[in-house]
């Protein structure tokens, strides 16, 4: 058992199709945020990513069961621009590790879901201008007639506002998944 995801505050987050590890609130949740974004840790990553992975697997054994297939684990797509500047895509690194642990138990793509427009930080906007903001920003590359799977889990690092959720999901749905499930370390 991990002493460390047990410590840390659960995140207050209940809703259908959004799971989120832990609460943004606590210092050390969003230190450990911090380093996996901006600082690319890859110790506090690979430890998160086996807390994701744990999700990952109680969520996909559901849907194979009621669904017929697993889901397919994309990261939440960042700008060229943003991923020059910073280095890295965090969700990308995430996803990476989470396929590691997973041998070839969970489906990942890096390139269904696509940013195709250059947005502002969310981080200084409000909830109107961050909706706005991400508004057709992303697309999702068609899903093959007839294929598996049907369902999208899509990894982000903090949810605030459920924006750029909300824009992953109205590009997956227009590519003709059927459900898109949001999974976050932190709200």
């Amino acid at each position: 058992k991990d002493v460390l995801r047990d410590l840390l505050p659960k995140s207050p987050v209940y809703s259908k199709d959004i799971f989120v590890l832990f609460n943004y609130q606590n210092k050390i949740v969003r230190l450990i945020v911090k380093f996996i974004k901006y600082k690319n840790n890859s110790s506090l990553r690979k430890r998160v990513a086996g807390f994701l992975y744990e999700e990952i697997v109680d969520i996909s054994s559901e849907i194979a069961l009621f669904e017929g297939a697993p889901p397919v684990l994309v990261p939440m797509p960042m700008s060229k621009k943003e991923k020059r500047s910073r280095g890295f895509n965090q969700c990308e690194e995430l996803v990476r590790e989470i396929q590691k642990l997973s041998g070839d138990n969970i489906e990942v793509s890096y390139n269904t879901l696509k940013k195709i427009k250059e947005t502002e930080r969310q981080t200084k906007l409000s909830r109107e201008e961050r909706v706005e903001n991400v508004k057709e920003s992303m697309t999702a590359a068609p899903q093959q007639r007839g294929s598996r799977p049907n369902t999208v889990i899509v990894l982000d690092d903090v949810y605030t506002t459920g924006a750029s959720l909300a824009e992953a999901r109205r590009a997956l749905l227009a590519a003709s998944y059927k459900r898109v499930i949001g999974l976050f370390i932190a709200h």
